[in-house]
């Protein structure tokens, strides 16, 4: 494997302009001598002083990345508490901590199964169910439709495409996440990532960031 060899820029080194050393007398070659240790010294001088420039920033990113943490659960909390006021208004029953933090399960809306609801409705409830509260492919989403009671007689095809229409929709609105294959929560500002996987946003722990 060739090594490229990247060398500083912007800076030239005591010695550079001097002769070839073929050129130099015994005399000349003895005074350069005596000046290698200061300038291996005035090197090493640089190099203290860009570590503790580093450290000192460093530090302050350290501090900087935390106060950034602290904001976005801030928000991530302001988020689960208008979703929860958002599920008030359409009559559903307050949703608890998910199971996953040791607490109460999230309780299902409507008590049982309703041939009426809809399909956003419905994909939303799938995750009221503990046995789905997790991220669930598109697959796996119809698969537990019928548990939320849910029906539809649409062809399979024509059933994943209204579902990935209302799981933009829910998408949209803050109340449903997409995940990358490795689990990452993909930015609602993001739309070139392709989602792999989705999961109501009031399931994410509550470390989360979204």
């Amino acid at each position: 494997m060739q090594t490229t060899m990247i060398e500083p820029r912007g800076e030239t080194l005591p010695f550079t302009a001097e002769r070839p050393v073929a050129d130099l007398t015994l005399v000349e070659i003895a005074e350069q001598l005596e000046k290698v240790t200061g300038w291996i010294e005035a090197q090493r001088v640089r190099e203290r002083d860009a570590r503790r420039a580093y450290d000192q920033i460093a530090h302050q990113v350290e501090a900087n990345v935390d106060q950034i943490r602290k904001y976005a659960n801030d928000l991530l909390g302001a988020q689960r508490r208008r979703m929860n006021a958002f599920d008030g208004l359409l009559g559903r029953q307050p949703e608890a901590t998910t199971s996953r933090s040791g607490k109460a399960p999230i309780i299902p809306s409507g008590g049982g199964k309703s041939a009426k609801k809809n399909i956003v409705e419905a994909i939303y409830d799938v995750w009221a169910i503990d046995r789905y509260a997790e991220p669930l492919t598109t697959e796996e989403i119809i698969a537990a439709l019928p548990d939320t009671g849910y029906q539809s007689n649409a062809a399979a095809s024509s059933l994943k495409s209204s579902v990935n229409q209302a799981l933009a929709k829910l998408c949209k609105v803050g109340r449903v996440v997409r995940l990358r294959a490795d689990g990452t929560v993909i930015p609602p500002k993001d739309k070139t990532s392709r989602a792999r996987k989705y999961l109501a946003a009031n399931r994410l722990p509550e470390d989360q960031v979204l």
